[in-house]
Parts: C-alpha cells; structure tokens; sequence
C-alpha cells in the first residue's frame, strides 16, 4: 500500500491519503489482512464519506471498488458525500484501487467508514 493513514479511528473510521501513485487498500478482515482494520476489528467493508483532491493539467484519479469505477476526480475540490445524504456504498467489501490518470503530481485524501465488528474487551 502506498497511500498512507493519516488517522484510524476504532470501529468508525479512516482517512486515507495518496499522492501521484497508484495504491490499493485492502478492506476487508482483521488487522493481519486488512490495511485499515484495527488490532481488534474484523472489516466487512467501508464506505466512501468525503474526499478532497487536485490534479495537474489533464490528470483525474479513478477511485475504484475491485475492478468497478465508483468516482472519477479532477481538477481540485471536495465532496461531502455523507454530509449530502449519498455516501458512496457501492461494492463496500471490495479493495479500494486509486489510480492517477496523467497526473504527475495529484493527491487525493478521503474517508472511509468502517463496516464490521470489534472484539469489546475489558480493561484491567
């Protein structure tokens, strides 16, 4: 994975960012699987919430589900797609693909909300 964490919240969520280089990240699973998965999470999948991004001259990122085109960005903004009603759920199980078409120097940051389970422990 060549995108990096910038912050992974137990059984909520994770903010993601990736920078002129293609990456996946794996949903799905616990920690030992899974790129987002806390020590105690077993992922069932994510969805997409909100997203920043900018690309240079013609570039635009693929954010893609598996093989399945789910978002094409360009250019440079943001989307609140929970904040609007329409998070994007499409193919939630399957590994997030981000590819930059073009784009020499673009970056995307985004979130993703955790769908699972996590293990309740008592602290001693």
């Amino acid at each position: 994975m060549a995108a990096t964490i910038l912050s992974n919240k137990r059984g909520t969520s994770v903010v993601i960012h990736a920078a002129s280089s293609n990456s996946t990240i794996v949903v799905a699973g616990n920690n030992s699987v899974s790129n987002i998965a806390s020590f105690d999470e077993n992922l069932t999948g994510a969805y997409l919430t909100q997203a920043v991004w900018g690309c240079d001259g013609t570039g635009y990122i693929n954010l893609k589900r598996g093989a399945n085109l789910v978002a094409v960005f360009d250019s440079t903004g943001q989307h609140d797609y929970a904040g609007s009603g329409m998070a994007l759920s499409l193919y939630n199980a399957a590994n997030v693909n981000i590819e930059f078409i073009n784009s020499a120097n673009g970056f995307i940051v985004f979130e993703l909300q955790k769908i699972g389970s996590t293990s309740s422990q008592a602290i001693t």
